[in-house]
């Protein structure tokens, strides 16, 4: 009975924790977003976001932490990749070698430069899935993504525009981040 007694407290202190936890994770009531429309770096509209809006932003946004997920991977062989093509440029400066007069080709420097490349694509290789994830998951933001612009448009028909900013509760628009040659949407 004891048992029984800690594993109830146990599980309710638990449950309570997941709430706040969610709850904290998204602690912008749906009144508390909006979106800014600039024009040539001006603000030309300021209005709040529609449920449709909303859901599409924070569809978008778990797409993107998906992305962040599925980039850290890859953050992790960046080094060894930057190490494989420096190496391979400099062989390729260092085998082949041309003037106005002449072309000298160093084969044993190229045939390193062959093994440094069968190499680096065997270490691609090996690699793929990560980079087949990214690419997957790249289609579906640009779903996602083009169903939050979709409803953008709709929140600001009639408004001339080139630039956005999706703003939350205490947010100001931030001008600093616009760019009169840019045509973006600052989320």
């Amino acid at each position: 009975m004891k048992n029984a007694t800690k594993n109830l407290i146990s599980s309710l202190v638990s449950l309570v924790v997941c709430q706040v936890v969610v709850a904290k994770s998204d602690n912008n009531s749906r009144d508390d977003y909006s979106v800014v429309a600039f024009k040539n770096c001006e603000i030309v509209s300021h209005q709040a976001m529609t449920e449709q809006g909303i859901a599409a932003y924070l569809s978008l946004k778990q797409q993107e932490q998906k992305m962040d997920e599925l980039e850290l991977p890859i953050q992790g062989i960046e080094q060894e990749m930057l190490e494989y093509t420096d190496s391979i440029e400099k062989l390729t400066k260092l085998a082949i070698q041309e003037t106005d007069e002449s072309l000298y080709i160093d084969k044993k420097l190229m045939e390193q430069q062959n093994v440094v490349v069968k190499e680096f694509d065997d270490f691609m290789q090996k690699h793929q899935q990560d980079f087949d994830a990214l690419g997957a998951q790249g289609a579906v933001i640009r779903k996602y993504a083009d169903k939050f612009s979709d409803n953008i448009k709709d929140t600001l028909a009639g408004v001339d525009y080139d630039q956005v900013q999706v703003l939350t509760s205490g947010q100001s628009p931030r001008t600093s981040h616009c760019d009169n040659s840019l045509k973006m949407i600052v989320i």
